[in-house]
């Protein structure tokens, strides 16, 4: 349904009639040599790199939470399930000076994980709408605020440099709990606080009522699908401050011409991804505005 929504968006903007709009699978093939650009990132799961019309000011990003990580990108910054990783991934994202993201899921249970059984079952709420096998959890439960003590302690001695913190927002759903924004806030601003103290950056991924709320404790942002849903201009709120935001739209290489331009516009560094999130990456290597 979110694909549908998107994919709309991008076949009626203005280069719609350069895109066939059909979904495309298999190597993707480098656009930036009919913009005039340079060579785009590489990968073994094909990576385009695509000339946009404005120069970000997020460093470029790869996230992957899905399949075998891959490492071969030319990109500044790797996302990946702090779950997943091992030694030998962290140590190839961090050789040529990249560095590492770790998305940990702060705000739902996820039956798979390691450290599943130590949150108390009482904090365990409602199925996500979309995601059923995820349930969302009591952000005030002090039993909920050890386990993701605990999993930032994982992060930083994994070898983290900074973590996503994801589904933020279970005051905006059917939780099973009577959480409000005050709940949420109050939870956003120890997992800062927590993921400061151990030396690593704290993004903001999620809900964008807490955006403005939070935009100045949190050093990046991460939105997904905002030009789908008509939801950039909160995430605005941390390049005025200097803090990068990073972006994922869902599509194909079919869809970069649009997107691309778009995301440079807004001065967000965008990846184009699968809604698996594997290794398939579309980048936009930006060049600056003329005057």
């Amino acid at each position: 349904m979110r694909l549908v929504a998107r994919r709309a968006l991008a076949c009626g903007l203005a280069f719609a009639a350069l895109l066939g709009c059909d979904g495309t699978t298999g190597t993707l093939i480098s656009l930036t040599e009919a913009s005039g650009a340079g060579a785009g990132s590489g990968g073994a799961a094909g990576s385009a790199g695509v000339a946009g019309t404005g120069e970000s000011s997020a460093p470029s990003w790869q996230i992957q939470l899905t399949g075998s990580f891959d490492t071969s990108f030319d990109v500044e910054r790797y996302e990946a399930d702090l779950f997943a990783l091992d030694a030998a991934v962290v140590q190839a994202v961090h050789a040529p000076g990249h560095t590492l993201t770790c998305y940990v899921s702060v705000g739902t249970a996820e039956p798979w994980r390691s450290d599943y059984l130590n949150i108390p079952s009482a904090a365990v709420g409602n199925a996500l709408t979309d995601y059923p096998q995820e349930r969302w959890l009591d952000v005030r439960s002090d039993g909920v605020r050890e386990v993701m003590t605990q999993r930032l302690a994982l992060a930083a001695s994994t070898g983290c440099d900074a973590v996503e913190r994801s589904n933020l927002g279970a005051q905006l759903a059917n939780s099973g709990f009577s959480l409000s924004q005050a709940d949420e806030l109050s939870y956003g601003q120890w997992l800062i606080s927590e993921a400061h103290a151990r030396g690593l950056t704290a993004g903001l991924s999620g809900s964008d009522d807490l955006v403005p709320l939070l935009v100045a404790d949190a050093d990046w942002g991460l939105t997904e699908e905002c030009l789908a849903y008509d939801s950039c201009a909160v995430w605005q709120a941390f390049t005025k401050r200097r803090k990068p935001v990073f972006m994922i739209e869902y599509g194909s290489a079919n869809d970069a011409p649009v997107l691309c331009p778009e995301a440079a516009k807004l001065g967000f560094s965008l990846v184009i991804k699968r809604r698996a999130l594997d290794a398939f990456r579309v980048g936009c290597q930006a060049i600056p505005l003329k005057p």
